[in-house]
């Protein structure tokens, strides 16, 4: 609605705005406007009610001197900090040249980003070259967000330092073992290649008009935003507890696109920020963001000890708003068993960590005197043994660094009554309770390079130096990027050096925020054929040269860093692939027919030590598919008994090996690896082509091969059962290929089977058009590898299995089928429906269509499933092909939802048997279905047999109904009849 307090020409405008929206949208379907927001976001930018002015302590606006860590200790980080310059807050971000072209150097043209659509809120996949041609592209047909690049272990790391007062206190910093963080070599942010939680450097990138709806940052923790360029509109709500509950109920309630949050509580304030401002967001408040322009952030997210209840309080509201466990803050569980373990090592002196010393990561004093603690810290590690002991065994999450958790609350109680009178004014000091790691010399830095380099050997063989048969040449700065045109920063810890040696040679690296963003070759460089330089000149020193303007036709492999002209070795320069993060770099055709340029490899189990699981015998394997995902505590030591529920079986753990098995064979045979091979225990494949046939001219040898011919071996197989055919299969090796021909197994019915690996092996050779699985154990895994290896899969049958082993029909893999039966499916629901019917998540080269690979279904069977109307609608909306449909026994089904059939056109055969909530209106919707010639009404019973009578005389292809009073008078007429 318009507001009525504003000036008559601004209503006007208000109104009209109004109405060209409605008129607009009004005949959209619901999947179209499905997440589109329906109130005027331009007017909660104008809208004086959020204005700060109205509003005292929504934020504090300081200098960066004034933030330390006595301001911590004292206050806490309660209401947002504004700083309008960055100076005296040890905060260190590139120049404001840098640009997008920039990062994506830094981090890679093929870093996949989760790019997010402003209008539909929905997440896509993008590599951050397509997402630079999008954000230059002035003609933007959508508004696409990127808020969720974390860039650690990049070039851009380098560039981007937190705010001192966030390293000092930050748990990932001061909590989490030092060694595991520097066991990460991994630079995305994949659950499995992570080794600490990954969220503390972020850049942030959006376009103009992007905007990000009210939320409360993962895991309650606190967040710092620098705009480096641009600007943002940030609408900031406090963490009340009417707040944090009015906030649960905005989401659960799914009318987020229809309720501006800030419309719903009593105090939202707005603040706007511009290039050069750093805003710190403590924990729990609540925030939406909005971009008037172009911007590009840096930030990041952390926890700290002076917070800890407002942190374990919005990591319950993740819970109840079933939050995502990828959204969430990583190994949230495992940190807080960290902390404790952390107060206990400093102020009690007692480790309970199985490390050895040379992993710790830094030594702590003997305490001479009484430490005093904040009442913030007091309270919070109360709050984290509760908080851990009202978990399930299952979620607990203990690290198996953690030898004995019992011990270790015990220390933490005693822990809580020798500081529970400390003075809270002796605990602001200046000083952290957890002391931060050492800064690392440059001789520590040279120890992880060749400790890291030591496990991505062990990783990725094409990057071993044994592999090389050249030295890589050494780069030129090219003079014109942002890291060369700007000064040293005196802060890193090569600055520094070179201030402690004085500019000697000891100090051989440069400043990190010099080191150059796209190195040149040297123009001395040669081609390894015909010894010229790029300019076709011989290679002479530069003293009295020009320096040559036109770029260098040299080019430099990135495997085996050889120096060529591509047309030294015959090929074109139209032919080459040029690498787009290095200027003259490529990959040769030496190495990409070695194999050596393979950007794939499969998730295998890492070859490291991942100290995270639960070592109680308490803590049980997830119970659910999610938990199991998700949880690192679970995936370092897999349950043995749970080998074939969670995965496909044998068959595809066979093609693992096998794969696995080629690609160290490659490897052999390149570089003389000596490694041993792993041997391929199962390999499916479908049935061999059978023998040419005999001919023979010879009656007597005719009679004695017959035996041997397949056409008449067929024919007689095709009157066996199972089990005489693998009878027959034993009898010879041309019986036993013959035996498993296609044409003898269209059809198998593996119902009422308790599946193994060898069943589903059996069932590839064969490779059936029609599949019954009723009544079987199969679970998703195992389905999912079944279909993917069927590709003339037409009639599959899943009566009776579970809901979870049906969502493997969402798949890009899944066969073209026609005939469905879900009858019966336990907890199939409208949810798991829509989920099944909508389009797969994952793609596979060469597939253009997405849509869904259900959509040609001819016939779908979904007896005694809890569906609604709503289900009805999903039906409609994805299958419109169907002409034969079963809904019988499915209680809450109604009219409306039966109308809503209409819009089928080739609907023939209905079954609404047992459907009890059904009237006579039914019948009145099903005359539209033209093409309609059966119809199941049995134990309908408020639809009366003088109706169905009258609708089926009606019908137009001598409709056939069966009701179960029709029926009744029928028998008995003919009973009379006879008599």
């Amino acid at each position: 609605m318009a507001d009525e307090s504003a000036p008559l020409p601004k209503r006007r405008q208000l109104r009209e705005r109004t109405r060209k929206l409605y008129t607009d949208d009004w005949t959209l379907g619901d999947e179209e406007i499905e997440g589109r927001r329906t109130f005027q976001l331009d007017e909660k930018i104008e809208c004086e009610r959020y204005d700060l002015n109205n509003f005292s302590g929504l934020f504090r606006e300081m200098t960066g001197p004034e933030l330390n860590l006595m301001y911590l200790q004292k206050y806490g980080l309660q209401i947002p900090l504004l700083f309008k310059e960055k100076s005296g807050l040890g905060l260190r971000v590139p120049s404001s040249n840098f640009s997008i072209n920039d990062v994506r150097t830094c981090v890679g043209s093929k870093r996949i980003l989760d790019v997010m659509d402003v209008n539909t809120q929905k997440n896509e996949d993008m590599t951050m070259k397509e997402w630079q041609k999008y954000y230059e592209d002035s003609n933007k047909e959508r508004l696409l967000n990127v808020i969720s690049l974390e860039f650690s272990h990049t070039k851009l790391e380098n560039y981007v330092q937190s705010p001192a007062l966030v390293r000092q206190v930050d748990w990932v910093d001061v909590v989490w073992p030092r060694h595991l963080k520097d066991a990460q070599v991994e630079s995305t942010n994949l659950l499995e290649d992570m080794m600490y939680p990954k969220v503390q450097k972020y850049c942030l990138m959006s376009v103009k008009g992007c905007y990000t709806d009210f939320h409360v940052d993962f895991g309650g923790t606190s967040v710092w935003y620098h705009i480096l360029r641009g600007g943002k509109i940030f609408w900031l709500i406090p963490p009340t507890e009417k707040n944090l509950a009015l906030y649960q109920e905005w989401v659960l309630s799914g009318k987020q696109s229809d309720v501006f949050f800030g419309d719903m509580v009593d105090r939202c304030g707005r603040i706007s920020l511009t290039a050069g401002m750093t805003l710190f967001i403590p924990t729990g408040w609540i925030h939406a963001v909005y971009t008037p322009q172009d911007s590009l952030v840096f930030g990041g997210n952390f926890l700290h000890s002076f917070g800890i209840e407002k942190q374990l309080k919005v990591a319950q509201v993740e819970e109840h708003t079933k939050v995502p466990q990828k959204f969430r803050y990583p190994f949230f569980t495992e940190m807080l068993w960290y902390v404790l373990e952390r107060y206990v090592h400093v102020l009690l002196g007692r480790t309970h960590l199985e490390i050895s010393e040379s992993q710790r990561q830094h030594s702590i004093p003997q305490q001479h005197q009484h430490i005093h603690i904040t009442p913030f810290e007091l309270h919070g590690l109360k709050a984290i043994v509760m908080y851990l002991h009202s978990l399930p065994s299952t979620k607990k999450n203990v690290p198996e660094l953690i030898r004995d958790p019992v011990a270790l609350i015990h220390d933490v109680r005693c822990l809580v009554e020798q500081h529970r009178n400390d003075n809270p004014e002796s605990a602001v000091t200046g000083n952290p309770v957890l002391p931060p790691p050492p800064p690392l010399t440059i001789a520590d830095r040279e120890r992880m390079r060749v400790t890291r380099k030591g496990f991505v050997k062990m990783q990725r063989h094409h990057s071993e130096k044994s592999e090389r048969a050249f030295p890589r040449r050494r780069r030129t700065r090219c003079k014109k990027c942002e890291a060369c045109t700007r000064q040293d920063c005196r802060e890193c810890v090569y600055c520094q050096d070179m201030v402690k040696f004085g500019g000697s040679g000891r100090a051989k690296q440069t400043c990190l925020m010099r080191q150059c963003l796209r190195p040149m070759l040297p123009v001395t460089s040669s081609c390894k054929v015909c010894q010229l330089d790029g300019w076709k000149q011989p290679p002479a020193p530069l003293m009295g040269k020009p320096v040559p303007t036109a770029p260098s036709n040299l080019m430099e492999c990135s495997m085996c860093f050889d120096i060529v002209h591509p047309e030294c070795i015959g090929l074109d320069s139209e032919e080459i692939t040029v690498n787009d993060d290095l200027p003259n770099s490529w990959e040769c055709p030496q190495c990409c027919e070695r194999g050596r340029n393979l950007d794939y490899r499969p998730r295998q189990p890492k070859a490291r030590a991942r100290k995270l699981s639960v070592s109680s015998a308490a803590s049980s394997a997830p119970t659910t598919d999610s938990e199991r995902a998700m949880t690192p505590s679970k995936r370092s030591r897999p349950d043995p008994t749970e080998a074939w529920n969670d995965s496909p079986g044998e068959p595809a753990e066979g093609e693992q090996r096998m794969t696995q098995q080629r690609i160290q064979l490659a490897m052999q045979l390149i570089a003389s690896s000596s490694r041993s091979l792993v041997r391929a225990h199962v390999v499916v494949r479908p049935a061999p082509a059978p023998p040419p046939p005999i001919q023979e001219t010879d009656s007597e040898s005719n009679e004695q091969n017959s035996v041997y011919n397949k056409t008449a071996m067929l024919a007689v197989f095709r009157f066996l059962g199972i089990k005489d055919l693998l009878n027959c299969a034993l009898v010879c090796r041309t019986w036993s290929r013959y035996s498993i021909d296609p044409g003898l197994w269209k059809k198998i019915n593996m119902s009422h089977y308790n599946l193994r690996s060898v069943h589903l092996t059996a069932i590839i050779r064969r490779q059936p058009e029609s599949l019954s699985l009723d009544w079987t154990n199969i679970n998703k895994m195992q389905l999912a590898w079944l279909l993917s290896r069927l590709p003339q899969l037409r009639m599959l049958s899943l009566q009776g299995c579970t809901w979870a082993g049906v969502r493997a029909l969402k798949s890009c893999s899944c066969p073209p089928l026609e005939t469905l039966n879900l009858s019966y499916v336990t907890s199939l629901n409208d949810a798991v429906l829509q989920e099944v019917l909508d389009s797969p998540t994952d793609s596979r080269p060469g597939l253009i269509d997405k849509t869904s690979r259900l959509k040609h279904l001819k016939n779908l069977s979904l007896a005694g499933c809890d569906l609604t109307d709503r289900g009805v609608k999903y039906i409609i909306q994805h299958l419109p092909d169907l002409e034969t449909l079963d809904l019988s026994s499915i209680g809450r089904l109604t009219d409306s939802g039966v109308a809503q059939l209409t819009s089928l056109p080739n609907l023939a055969s209905l079954n609404l048997a047992n459907c009890r909530l059904l009237t006579e209106t039914t019948l009145d919707h099903l005359t539209r279905c033209k093409a309609l010639k059966r119809l199941d009404l049995r134990h309908t019973t408020q639809v009366s047999t003088q109706a169905v009578i009258k609708f089926a005389a009606k019908s137009e292809h001598n409709l056939h109904v069966t009701d179960v009073k029709l029926v009744e008078e029928k028998k008995i007429k003919t009973e009379f009849t006879d008599s």
